[in-house]
């Protein structure tokens, strides 16, 4: 298969917006017709599956990405999203997270973020709410950011590496509460045992977090000339 950057669709407006907000906080619309961004770049392959019971699904260009989905890369893989409030979320390689929470007020401003991050690598690029509470949680890590981009690993036994670009963020050990605030430029881990590591190693980079433009996608559906 040929692989091809095709720009962008836009989000539906105030629309998609009201029936996120009915989906998260339990009124009549279902998790999966909750809409919190779309797909815009991929490598190799990934999926969603909703927490409905539905089977896991591929994910494609332009594909709308759910509140509450599980998203999925596999090994050299990667998968960005983008989200109504022009956060990105770029999923590297074998990675497994779900968007627990997405609420976004344009008129307002304000944005709800939650995110559960089981293994793998994500950076995140913060969008362009004035008032965040934004939160990616991992096994032994909360992380707390404020208008920032950094980029998140977790190894197979749970462990959290956090590397800040931009910003700041405040990282608590979900073992013991133990905290940090970080900066940028500046790397801390949270240990299995607890705690957090200041001055800590980065992982190996992955490509699969660069920039959007530079990561081969897929077309938007099997087939498609478009």
């Amino acid at each position: 298969m040929n692989h091809m950057f095709w720009p962008r669709r836009r989000f539906c407006g105030a629309a998609a917006i009201s029936v996120l907000f009915f989906a998260v906080t339990g009124g009549p619309a279902a998790a999966q017709t909750a809409v919190a961004g779309d797909v815009v770049a991929l490598k190799v392959w990934a999926y969603g599956t909703a927490p409905d019971g539905a089977a896991r699904r591929d994910l494609f260009m332009f594909d709308p990405v759910f509140v509450r989905d599980r998203l999925e890369t596999v090994v050299d893989g990667a998968l960005h999203v983008e989200l109504m409030d022009e956060t990105v979320l770029r999923l590297g390689s074998a990675t497994q997270m779900v968007v627990d929470e997405f609420v976004y007020e344009d008129s307002a401003g304000s944005l709800q973020f939650l995110a559960s991050l089981s293994k793998g690598v994500c950076r995140f690029v913060t969008g362009k709410a004035k008032s965040k509470k934004f939160r990616v949680q991992t096994p032994t890590a909360s992380i707390v950011a404020r208008g920032t981009t950094f980029s998140v690993w977790v190894d197979g036994n749970g462990e959290t590496v956090v590397w800040v670009q931009e910003g700041e963020v405040d990282v608590i050990s979900a073992v013991d509460g133990g905290s940090a605030t970080v900066g940028a430029t500046e790397i801390v881990k949270a240990p299995a045992t607890g705690g957090i590591e200041l001055d800590a190693t980065r992982p190996p980079g992955d490509p699969g977090i660069g920039d959007s433009s530079k990561i081969n996608s897929k077309t938007t559906k099997r087939g498609s000339s478009q």
